[in-house]
């Protein structure tokens, strides 16, 4: 009867999901905003129409999505695009996101009576882009041929993965910084942030290695799909892997869009129709992916610190679009193509979703101002981000005519 339960639930959403989408391109918005709304409007926050159980398997089938739109991600980039990306990649996942999550540590300290740590904590939550949202956009432009011509959407596909590898484990890192000083014990801050270009260089190493053992597994394969469930697989276990054992050096996600790359450069032609098969997938993944979202959102809560969120909020993009600038300085982009890199990294929803509740679980000071301050970035960014690049990606990208 549980299981019946599920199936309906989930069809039901896939179903509403579909529609609310489309209601929103109706009125010219982005169709993840009609199913992020709905997410909040039948979720535990507001009507409670969806089921415990479905809400309980909620998580699982976010990962899914995730997995799905990451590996598309990395089977779309190709070595010449990743040449010409290497360096404003390496700093798009660095410097908007280090900038703005000690921007936001500093002004808690002003707005919210934080000290520094908390600060931090918070900033490191809200700091990360959202591949939820960047990711698909920036599928849908490779498939429009906009901004091609220079691999725009492919650099930020690679910055937006190894931003959220950053951010989150800066908020580790001071998460467990405060924990420490709490209890009175001893934690080593530089050894924290160690973990970092460890965990850029294990991603890469893994990545690689598997990519090498499954060109030479699905050689063996006479039938294509074979082929696409087995490296699909390897995607699913990566992901479980990081769950299970929560292995501090250890991004999943960013390993998982690495194989992607690794397995177009050693295997294009099965590598290609591994990510025509995906892409279908991900037709029905992210009818779920953005309700989901949305169910995590307390807008309640979010909206109680409005202003003082709206103040922070507007400081921290400020100085966030900066860092996007600084790390755009010195490559061939016009200043329309900045301008619209600056907006496409501005949504927030993945992470901060997911942490928010975090520091108020583990009894940090402050943990539910903490919450209600991230879940506000993602009511206030996602909209923002999703419509910006929707509107400026046409005017400010050059199109590729085939």
């Amino acid at each position: 009867m549980t299981f019946f339960i599920l199936l309906i639930s989930l069809l039901i959403i896939g179903l509403l999901s579909n529609f609310s989408g489309k209601l929103a391109e109706l009125i010219k918005l982005p169709s993840l905003i009609g199913m992020m709304l709905l997410g909040m409007l039948i979720g535990p926050y507001c009507f409670k129409l969806v089921p415990n159980i479905t809400i309980s398997v909620a998580p699982f089938i976010k990962d899914f999505a995730l997995i799905t739109v990451l590996f598309i991600a990395g089977l779309g980039i190709s070595k010449s695009q990743m040449h010409k990306i290497g360096r404003p990649a390496i700093l798009l996942s660095i410097v908007p996101a280090t900038i703005e999550g000690f921007i936001i540590a500093y002004l808690s300290t002003i707005f919210l009576g934080f000290h520094f740590i908390q600060g931090a904590i918070l900033g490191f939550i809200i700091a990360a882009v959202s591949p939820a949202v960047l990711i698909p956009s920036m599928l849908d432009l490779i498939d429009k041929r906009l901004g091609e011509d220079k691999s725009i959407p492919e650099m930020l596909l690679v910055g937006a993965s190894a931003d959220d590898t950053v951010a989150i484990t800066l908020f580790t890192t001071f998460l467990s910084l405060y924990m420490q000083k709490s209890s009175g014990g001893d934690f080593s801050l530089i050894k924290s942030i160690a973990t970092i270009p460890l965990t850029i260089i294990l991603s890469i190493i893994i990545s690689y290695i598997l990519c090498k053992l499954s060109t030479f597994v699905i050689s063996k394969f006479k039938t294509k799909y074979l082929k696409v469930i087995f490296v699909f697989s390897i995607c699913i276990i990566l992901r479980i892997i990081e769950s299970r054992f929560k292995i501090e050096v250890f991004n999943s996600l960013l390993t998982i869009m690495l194989y992607g790359f690794f397995l177009r450069s050693q295997i294009e032609d099965s590598a290609l129709y591994i990510k025509t098969k995906m892409d279908k997938f991900w037709k029905l993944g992210k009818l779920y992916l953005f309700v989901f979202v949305g169910m995590a959102i307390n807008p309640s809560l979010a909206l109680g610190y409005l202003k003082i969120g709206v103040i922070i909020l507007t400081i921290s993009l400020s100085f966030r679009s900066l860092g996007v600038l600084l790390s755009l300085v010195n490559t061939n982009l016009t200043m329309k193509e900045r301008l619209f890199c600056v907006v496409a990294y501005l949504p927030k929803a993945t992470v901060q979703s997911a942490k928010a509740g975090i520091p108020l679980q583990m009894g940090v000071a402050g943990g539910e101002i903490m919450q209600a301050i991230a879940l506000l970035s993602v009511l206030i960014t996602a909209p923002i981000g999703a419509i910006g690049i929707k509107i400026f990606a046409p005017k400010c990208l050059n199109k590729i005519n085939d």
